[in-house]
């Protein structure tokens, strides 16, 4: 069994009224475009394009100086610096899920 099939991805965002809302999804992989969605629906206006660029490259640089690149460290990394840079209401977790031996 993969890593990703035993730890689903948690996508938490805020809300105007307070309460947070949550989707589960098995793998990073099913998560991304819903994650690329909501942080276009959250963008300020005035960072649009360099949103865009970012999902485009496939790289954000939160100060200029740091970099996360999907291809260096990975898609998690990247969805998680995207939303941090781009939609600070959304946090991207991975739940914990423990292996069961079979006895």
């Amino acid at each position: 069994m993969s890593q990703s099939a035993i730890n689903p991805v948690v996508v938490l965002e805020g809300s105007p009224l307070g309460t947070p809302t949550s989707r589960t999804f098995a793998t990073v992989e099913d998560a991304e475009s819903y994650v690329l969605e909501r942080v276009r629906a959250q963008v300020n206006p005035s960072l649009k394009q360099r949103a865009e660029t970012a999902i485009a490259d496939r790289i954000v640089s939160e100060d200029g100086l740091k970099a996360v690149a999907e291809v260096l460290t990975s898609k998690l990394d990247f969805l998680r610096a995207l939303t941090k840079a781009y939609a600070p209401k959304i946090t991207i977790s991975v739940r914990a899920v423990e292996e069961r031996e079979d006895d």
